[in-house]
């Protein structure tokens, strides 16, 4: 069985990556052809492979050094050498060759390429001439092996990015055409800003391959040899009988070959829980991606880019206007904007009168409306829209009864499998080509009673869905029902209100009914109304089941939400104090977790009124309906009710009984098999945690959080960082290393944190290394300067006076200059220029005495040069 990596194709043996790459051989063979031509002793053609995320850039060009290495007349002339993917140090064209020696170490297994880089790092601090050794000792190395080099630099749009200012770029440009031993192939997931525009030093410098979707029949050869080596050939035989259903993958898809191979898996797998596994570790890879992507447009176009990314179908651009409140013309111009830059493309529908509109990259829409969602069930309906829409009715039936058999199987959590058999109960309901309907819904009754009880709620949401959908039906109050909570969900309140209206004229004693009235004109934000609506339903309350005291607290915080927003808030407070009334320590976790939220509200209630004794009695309530082993939702309640109980400590001045121990319990009601967003807020927390103990100098307490955080969540970039600054503020220097291995890790999660880059630079010059200290504060501030003086200022500040101490005034004059601190920090720029020896014109003369104060802090750094003043 042939081994996939979605994410990570690099992890794959040579044989593998051959047996896996069954597609884009057009272009393979199009990048070989053009490296024989290129000329000995002639500047190389260079080329560079542009797509988004998973179209597969990772693989061709994988597949193309490998190719290289296994043919004896290319790789007599051609040594390979691949950079990582996240190329995070890079920060000047002296790192990007020193990290070329380092790779060549890598790809030729001789290490004299990379003791050359340590040596240059440590004996050389002019970056220009490390540059230039570091390109001869390239040089070097083609000379004596009779090779040319092949680089192939994944994400290059980054990398250029990170280069400290464009006379790099220049210069990288004229050594690519003066050492015409060097070809350089990178990626990119756009035609970014460098390579498409006049005036840009790479205008037209490379020769590019726009990897688009795939087409039918390399969508059929990935499909095939996944499913072959699976030792699944029914799931093509089964796409085969159905004509257009390949196709269908392939369009929804948008010929991403890393979501083809999803739906293939999905397909292979079947039991609805693996599928939305999945998908969940796929939004948890493409959050960082997605998150970059979206920050880079400008206000209005990051808004018609969501609503596009907010729905599945494709809208017109009049739809886009009403929804973004633009113009048409406006809307209209952002999504051309859109289109150009390949965040959105047109749609023409046959029989279609309109141009319609939808994301460009088909993988963020899954990814937006699965990441998004607000609950989860949410999510899991979402999901299971998705897949039907993918495969279609007679596909998705293979999900029914194996996913029955994966709940029982795997004994799922109580919260996830009820969500699960709710969900689906109304697609097997409604799914009248399904001979195995009703032994369906008795197997799912059976499973439900065994997991919950008699009166678990689910069960009555199972009877529900066939009620509506059998063949007599529940009449036209569940007919009626069923539309106005569909309306509620699809946010069409005035349309949900008019059918709840016309129900409690026919059932005036439901108090379901009356609730989901109360719930519409909430969110109309008509509140005396809503109460009254309450009020209706706590009078026809039905008997003291399970379910009935389920409704009645859901009744109760709704009615409590509506007296905190008219501003009642004793009212709300009393009201929701009666919520635990209905709800027993022993019972099911759905109710347990209808009282935890009521009481994080009513903590909430109290601090808003200041009563931080009560909120706080509050959130430690929270805790006492809460078990370790309930389901996630519930478990995340504790999480924000311990938080919220650190909140309400503060301003009691009690910061002492939020230590190590009290983080550490946060912890406990977290687990590894967790959803990604539940460990990343976990891992929030802790940080949240870990922050302030550094703050309050408790760094070995704010150690043991932050460590812990990691755990939790190992790509939660803040905890990383939080880590180092509690190493760093032990002044152990023997641990100094640690804490930049983990200040790296922060940088390379977070390489848009201007914080993170910060942290960094402290460490480093703690540590002494100033060169890569300056170009990691140089980058902080890059990345965001009103980030730094609004967080962080007077720490910016001690750093920009260390730095000018240490004798690199130079650098530190220059950052001011360049990122506009100048004004801000208007008597450390004069320091600075008089440490230089400039004249400084007539000044203030608070400003003279605060430049002689800054001066005299220079001359007593521990770093300052022997004759400072």
């Amino acid at each position: 069985m042939t081994r996939q990596r979605l994410y990570n194709p690099a992890q794959l043996t040579p044989e593998e990556l051959k047996a896996s790459f069954v597609a884009r051989k057009d272009t393979l063979a199009e990048l070989l052809r053009l490296i024989r031509e290129q000329t000995p002793g002639r500047p190389c053609q260079h080329m560079m492979l542009v797509g988004p995320r998973g179209m597969g850039k990772t693989t061709l060009g994988l597949r193309l050094l490998h190719e290289i290495l296994e043919t004896p007349e290319l790789a007599a002339n051609w040594q390979p050498v691949a950079f990582h993917e996240e190329s995070y140090g890079i920060g000047d064209l002296a790192d990007f060759w020193l990290a070329a020696l380092r790779h060549l170490t890598r790809a030729t297994d001789d290490p004299q390429w990379e003791d050359r880089a340590k040596a240059l790092q440590k004996d050389e601090k002019d970056t220009d001439r490390q540059a230039a050794y570091a390109l001869a000792s390239l040089m070097d190395f083609c000379q004596t092996s009779g090779k040319r080099l092949l680089l192939f630099v994944e994400n290059l749009d980054t990398v250029l990015e990170q280069l400290s200012d464009e006379r790099q770029i220049h210069a990288l440009r004229a050594s690519l055409i003066e050492r015409t031993d060097i070809l350089l192939i990178g990626s990119a997931n756009t035609v970014f800003e460098a390579i498409r525009s006049h005036g840009e030093p790479l205008y037209e410098f490379f020769r590019l391959f726009i990897l688009k979707g795939l087409g039918p029949e390399e969508t059929r050869r990935i499909l095939t040899a996944l499913a072959d080596g699976e030792g699944k050939p029914e799931v093509m035989d089964a796409l085969d009988r159905e004509q257009g259903r390949l196709e269908t993958i392939r369009r929804l898809t948008g010929g991403n070959p890393r979501l083809v191979v999803l739906a293939c898996r999905i397909l292979i797998e079947s039991p609805l829980g693996s599928a939305f596994e999945d998908l969940e570790r796929l939004i948890d890879e493409q959050t960082p991606y997605f998150k970059a992507r979206i920050e880079e447009l400008p206000v209005q176009a990051r808004k018609v880019f969501h609503c596009l990314a907010g729905g599945w179908k494709p809208m017109q651009s009049k739809e886009v206007a009403e929804s973004t409140k633009l113009s048409s013309s406006h809307a209209s111009a952002q999504l051309r904007q859109l289109m150009e830059k390949g965040y959105a493309r047109e749609v023409h529908l046959p029989n279609a009168k309109r141009t319609l509109y939808e994301v460009g990259d088909r993988f963020y829409n899954i990814y937006y409306l699965l990441r998004f969602s607000r609950t989860g069930r949410d999510r899991l309906e979402r999901l299971m829209a998705f897949l039907h829409d993918l495969f279609g009715a007679p596909a998705f039936r293979t999900m029914y009864g194996a996913t029955l058999v994966e709940l029982l199987g795997k004994g799922l959590r109580g919260g996830e499998t009820s969500h699960i058999l709710s969900a689906l109960a109304s697609y097997v309901a409604k799914d009248g080509g399904f001979k195995g309907r009703e032994d369906w819904f008795r197997e799912a009754l059976t499973l439900a009673n065994d997991m919950f009880g008699p009166d678990a709620p689910v069960i009555g949401e199972i009877h529900e869905a066939f009620a509506n959908y059998g063949p007599s039906g529940a009449g036209r109050v569940a007919e009626l029902i069923r539309r106005g909570n569909r309306l509620l969900k699809a946010g069409h309140l005035a349309d949900a209100e008019a059918i709840y209206r016309e129900l409690v004229e026919e059932s005036p004693n439901d108090t379901r009914i009356w609730f989901s009235l109360g719930l519409v004109l909430t969110q109309q934000e008509r509140y005396e109304e809503a109460l009254d609506a309450y009020e209706q339903a706590l009078h026809h309350l039905p008997t003291d089941t399970a379910a009935s005291r389920l409704v009645s607290a859901g009744v109760l915080a709704g009615k409590a939400l509506a007296l905190h927003e008219l501003n009642r808030l004793e009212d709300a407070i009393e009201t929701l104090e009666k919520v635990a009334e209905y709800v027993h320590l022993d019972d099911s976790p759905l109710l347990r977790h209808g009282v935890a939220a009521a009481l994080t509200f009513q903590g909430d209630t109290l601090s808003k009124l200041g009563r931080h004794e009560e909120a706080l009695s509050a959130k430690e309530r929270v805790v006492d309906y809460v078990r370790l082993n309930d389901p996630p939702d519930l478990r995340r309640t504790a999480v924000r009710a311990l938080v919220g109980k650190f909140r309400a400590l503060i301003p009691m001045n009690r910061d002492e009984e939020c230590s190590a121990a009290f983080w550490l319990k946060v912890s406990e009601y977290v687990r590894t098999d967790d959803p990604p967003d539940m460990r990343r807020s976990a891992a929030t927390a802790l940080a949240i945690g870990g922050e302030w103990s550094n703050i309050l100098g408790r760094w070995r307490d704010a150690e043991v959080t932050s460590r812990k955080a990691t755990t939790i969540d190992p790509t939660h970039d803040e905890s990383w960082r939080v880590l180092a600054e509690a190493i760093l503020g032990q002044n152990d220097d023997t641990r100094l290393a640690e804490a930049v291995d983990f200040a790296r890790r922060a940088v390379e999660l977070a390489p848009h944190s201007s914080i993170a880059s910060h942290t960094l630079s402290d460490i480093l010059v703690r540590r002494g290394d100033w060169t890569e200290a300056l170009s990691a504060l140089e980058r902080a501030l890059r990345l965001g300067t009103e980030d730094l003086q609004d967080q962080q200022r007077p720490a910016l500040t001690e750093s920009l006076i260390r730095a000018a101490a240490a004798g690199h005034g130079t650098q530190v004059k220059r950052m001011m200059e360049k990122f506009g601190l100048t004004e801000s920090m208007e008597p450390l720029w004069h320091a600075v220029r008089a440490e230089l020896g400039e004249e400084l014109e007539p000044l203030p003369a608070e400003i003279m005495d605060a430049v002689a104060d800054l001066r005299r802090e220079f001359a007593r750094m521990p770093d300052a040069p022997s004759d400072a003043t």
